[in-house]
This record gives C-alpha cells, structure tokens and sequence, in this order.
C-alpha cells in the first residue's frame, strides 16, 4: 500500500511537470532558479497530462482515506496497539 501511495505521488508530479510545461516555458521555483520544459513537443500534452492528473490525484486522496480508516480499525474496534 505505502509503494503504491508513493508511485502515485510520484504519477502527480511528472503529470504536473508536464501539464506546468506543455507550452515550452519552464517552471520558475520562487525565483531562484528554473525547471527548463524537456518535453513540449507531444500533442495535446496539457490535456492528456491532465487528465491523467486528474484521475491519479482522485485515486491518490481515495486510497489516503482508505488506508486511515483501516488505521483507525485496527486501533478503535481491534485494540492491537497499531498506533
């Protein structure tokens, strides 16, 4: 569960990258230095990243919720001393 809830961060990020980049501009990170846009050339890169970046972020905050309420079973109702 934890490699899958890093991956999908991991999924968030480039699909942001690539959403924050689609237009060839790099990504200013307050203003010290920049991320440069390696990749603006595929079409329709803002759309498919965000859509892509829609569905992994839900999936993401849906596992979160799954994963605490399994957390909260195993300390409330089965008293295991998980926390």
């Amino acid at each position: 569960m934890h490699a899958l809830l890093y991956f999908l961060l991991l999924l968030i990020f480039i699909s942001g990258y690539l959403i924050s980049t689609a237009d060839g501009r790099g990504i200013s990170v307050f203003n010290l230095f920049e991320i440069p846009a390696t990749l603006h050339s595929i079409e329709e890169q803002e759309d498919v990243a965000g859509q892509f970046h829609w569905w992994a972020a839900c999936t993401l905050i849906s596992l979160v919720v799954l994963h605490s309420a399994g957390a909260l079973k195993h300390q409330l109702l089965d008293k295991d001393g998980l926390f």
